[in-house]
């Protein structure tokens, strides 16, 4: 047989799979990488443009799998078919369809699409700029940043990719240019994004290097990067992809956790905040007609916010069947929550929320009907302002948290027992917050944490899951890290509850490998997860999903 050697359209590392005689062809849909990289300026343009793909793969459009991982992993909850809104929640938790043609396809494809893009560009731009004798025609600095950045960005695009899909190709500055990657396991694409981040880091670490300008990584309008600063960004990505990429509580335990310590506490020191307009630079869900358009698109459910309550309602909620919950109060000295003894008393209305509270009960006529588990009173509200400015010229949005900075580094402490370490760190949101601290109290990793009847977190219990009780340091970290992070970035909460082994029974605990990619490889179409089907989340941590006892939790 004889084919025509083809490379696919379909993503930037498709081919077509043949039988042994072949008949090469010049390919017009693949680019002379020397050809179109010829002139310096056009390196360091592809070049520095590329973090703002990765911000669109994965929070710009809501037509992204993060918009179905907000509610996988209940840090919103809707019953809506639009993205994937209500299937990714559906309880029991069902499989991730990658059928020809599946209603999701969009969302499947777009992440891995334009990450993979990003990948390539990068990996283009570093084969340029290394190459003999190129030269921007300025300083050295100006081409340790260049090359730096593009380090930077192909391990964060890569890195993303495997954190997401069970596998991927990984583009390398040594491929040639028509050369089809192989499919690579999310484990080794991780080691070599994080290989990719050593580079960007010892790049930036040189003496000279020029700081990035605003449009590279903070977005028009945003604030340059002095390249110290960048060091710690690209420190804190470090540790967020070594832990992150974990499926499974044990792959989370076996993460070198020394190394996230050493690069957590050696990252970010103030937020790093994107320029966010609405335009090239987006973050789609978060815009006054999504998120905050009424309690069917947003609202959010009681199984992991009803941690915060101290009344005993949330674990007269968790008694009942999960179809047949309705809502309830919730009070707690957690500041982020409205106060109150009655809801008319913590309602508020479509407004910018006073700080540092985070989340409203809405005004009764704004409820929407919902089954069981995903009726509440209560939605994410701190950025209301946020959303307002957004459409009306841009905002700022804490795309990479100091709390989710100092979270990593207190897991870290907490797995290698430095409980000392650890609790001062959860401590500098936890005690701001209203909660008593743990410093100098919580000395042991299962000791619970202070407040005896009103303590924060309170979490379900096993065997049966229908009571609470308090919860230890890492559970207090966890609720940290889940209220500082909620809608700030890509997989806030899925990826870190996948590793705590928190998700629903049958969660997918990985993306697979989109049809699109699949057809253009000629491999097998496959789904995952679901409930005892591969990549499908064991019993979680607080039962939630799961049949016990004749209960649906």
């Amino acid at each position: 047989m004889r084919f025509t050697k083809l490379v696919a359209v379909a993503s930037l590392v498709g081919g077509l799979a043949a039988c042994n005689d072949l008949v090469a062809v010049d390919n017009s849909n693949n680019p002379d990488r020397p050809r179109v990289l010829r002139q310096p300026a056009d390196v360091e343009a592809l070049g520095s443009s590329q973090f703002q793909q990765v911000i669109d793969a994965t929070i710009g459009s809501i037509a992204r799998v993060n918009t179905g991982m907000l509610t996988a992993s209940f840090e919103n909850a809707s019953a809506l078919a639009n993205n994937g809104l209500g299937p990714r929640s559906s309880l029991p938790r069902g499989s991730i369809g990658n059928s020809r043609g599946n209603a999701y396809q969009g969302e499947n494809f777009g992440t891995f699409r334009v990450l993979s893009f990003a990948a390539r560009a990068e990996s283009d731009v570093l084969a340029r700029a290394k190459s003999p004798g190129f030269t921007l025609g300025r300083t050295a600095g100006d081409e340790q940043r260049l090359r730096a950045f593009a380090h930077f960005v192909h391990g964060v695009a890569i890195g993303y990719l495997a954190m997401t899909y069970d596998s991927l190709g990984v583009p390398r500055p040594e491929d040639k240019t028509t050369e089809v990657q192989p499919l690579e396991s999310y484990t080794a694409a991780a080691a070599y994004a994080l290989s990719e981040l050593d580079s960007a880091q010892a790049y930036a670490s040189m003496p000279g290097t020029v700081a990035l300008t605003s449009n590279w990584l903070t977005g028009p309008g945003g604030v340059d990067v002095p390249a110290a600063t960048f060091v710690r960004v690209i420190r804190s990505f470090k540790a967020k992809i070594r832990a992150g990429v974990a499926r499974t509580p044990q792959e989370r335990a076996a993460v070198d956790w020394n190394k996230v310590i050493a690069d957590a506490t050696n990252g970010i020191t103030s937020n790093l905040l994107v320029h966010v307009n609405g335009t090239n630079w987006d973050y789609n869900w978060l815009q006054t007609d999504l998120h905050f358009r009424d309690a069917n698109w947003h609202q959010m459910t009681y199984y992991i916010i009803g941690m915060a309550d101290t009344s005993g309602a949330y674990d007269g909620w968790l008694a009942q069947d999960r179809d047949s919950r309705t809502p309830f109060l919730i009070q707690t000295p957690d500041k982020r929550f409205p106060q109150g003894a009655t809801r008319t008393a913590q309602v508020t209305g479509d407004v910018a929320l006073p700080l540092p509270q985070y989340f409203r009960n809405r005004p009764p006529g704004s409820d929407q009907a919902a089954v069981g588990w995903r009726a509440s009173w209560y939605d994410h509200y701190r950025f209301r302002t946020f959303a307002d400015t957004k459409a009306t010229g841009g905002a700022d949005l804490p795309f990479f948290t100091v709390a989710e900075n100092d979270m990593l580094a207190a897991e870290g402490y907490i797995r290698t027992g430095n409980i000392p370490a650890a609790a001062a760190l959860i401590d500098k949101t936890r005690v701001p917050n209203g909660l008593a601290a743990l410093t100098g109290v919580v000395t042991t990793a299962t000791q619970p944490v202070p407040g005896g009847t009103g303590c924060v977190p309170r979490v379900p219990v096993g065997p049966n899951f229908t009571s609470t009780a308090c919860g230890n340091i890492l559970e207090a970290m966890k609720w940290e890290k889940r209220m500082e992070t909620a809608y700030t970035t890509f997989g806030a909460w899925y990826f870190d509850s996948r590793g705590w082994g928190d998700l629903p029974e049958g969660t997918p605990l990985q993306w697979p490998v989109p049809y699109q990619e699949l057809d253009a490889r000629v491999k097998p179409i496959y789904d995952l997860g679901g409930v005892g089907r591969p990549s499908g989340a064991g019993v979680s941590t607080y039962g939630f999903g799961s049949t016990i006892n004749g209960k649906n939790l």
